[in-house]
C-alpha cells in the first residue's frame, strides 16, 4: 500500500487544506465553499499557528514584555477563577532572575526551592506553559471574525486539547487581535475537523468534495484527501 493512502498524520491533511483554501486569490472561492460564505473581505489564512509564542518572540527587549505576560496571566486566573494569581513580573522577584522563557516557566517553578508559590499560581503557569506549546492547526480570519480550528484525522478528539484551544482563542481575541490584523476584538470560535462519523464542525469529507471542484484527478493533494472515501483501519 503507498504511504499516501495510509499516512495518518493529520497535519499532512491540514498541509493539502491549507493549499485548497488559498485557490483562486483574490475571488476566494475554495475558502469561500469551507466556509459556507458567498462573500469575504480581506480574509488571513495561517497554519500551525503559534501565535502567542512568536508574539513572546517579537517583543522579547521591549521594556513591556513583563507588562505584557503579565496581563495574559491575570486573564489566565480569571479564566481558571483562580483569584489574585502572582504575575509574571512578581514571580521573576521570587525567583530571583530577570527572565524565563514562559515555555520552560513550569520547570522552573518545580525545580525552585521559593516555598511561596500556591498551586493556584502553579496552575496558571502551568497553563501559560501550554499555551505557548500549542500550534492550531488552522487559523482563518476575516471581517470581525477568529476561527481556530483543530484537525484530526485517525485519532479522537482530546477534550483537554480542545478546552485549551478555546482558552488560546480567548487571549488572542483579547490581547493579540492587532496583530492578526483587526482593528478591534473580534468574535472568536474554536472548530473540529475531522472524518464524519466525529461529527465534527467540517468534515474532511467534505472538504475533499470542495477539493475536486478545483483539483484535477490527477492532481497529488486531491489524492491526499481521496483517503477519506476509504475506510482504513491500520
Amino acid at each position: 500500500m503507498n504511504y499516501v493512502e495510509y499516512n495518518r498524520e493529520e497535519r499532512d491533511m491540514c498541509a493539502h487544506l491549507f493549499r485548497l483554501l488559498l485557490e483562486n486569490q483574490p475571488k476566494w472561492p475554495a475558502l469561500k465553499d469551507f466556509l459556507g460564505l458567498t462573500e469575504i473581505e480581506n480574509p488571513r489564512i495561517f497554519c500551525e499557528a503559534a501565535l502567542l509564542r512568536d508574539a513572546y518572540f517579537v517583543r522579547e527587549g521591549n521594556s513591556n514584555l513583563d507588562d505584557f505576560i503579565d496581563k495574559i496571566c491575570v486573564k489566565i486566573a480569571e479564566q481558571k477563577n483562580i483569584k489574585k494569581p502572582i504575575t509574571y513580573s512578581q514571580l521573576l522577584e521570587k525567583l530571583k532572575v530577570k527572565k524565563i522563557h514562559p515555555r520552560e516557566i513550569k520547570y522552573k517553578i518545580e525545580k525552585s526551592e521559593e516555598t511561596g508559590i500556591s498551586e493556584d499560581d502553579k496552575t496558571v503557569y502551568k497553563e501559560l506553559q501550554g499555551m505557548f506549546n500549542a500550534k492550531p492547526d488552522i487559523v482563518i480570519c476575516y471581517n470581525d471574525q477568529l476561527l481556530i480550528y483543530e484537525a484530526k484525522y485517525k485519532i479522537q478528539f482530546n477534550k483537554k486539547q480542545f478546552d485549551r484551544t478555546k482558552l488560546i482563542g480567548q487571549i488572542w481575541a483579547n490581547f493579540l487581535y492587532e496583530d492578526l490584523g483587526f482593528s478591534s476584538v473580534p468574535k472568536y470560535d474554536v472548530r473540529k475537523i475531522g472524518v464524519g462519523l466525529s461529527t465534527p464542525h467540517v468534515s474532511w469529507e467534505k472538504i475533499y468534495d470542495i477539493a475536486k471542484r478545483y483539483w484535477q484527478e490527477s492532481d497529488f493533494s486531491l489524492r491526499v484527501l481521496a483517503k477519506v472515501k476509504e475506510k482504513i483501519d491500520i
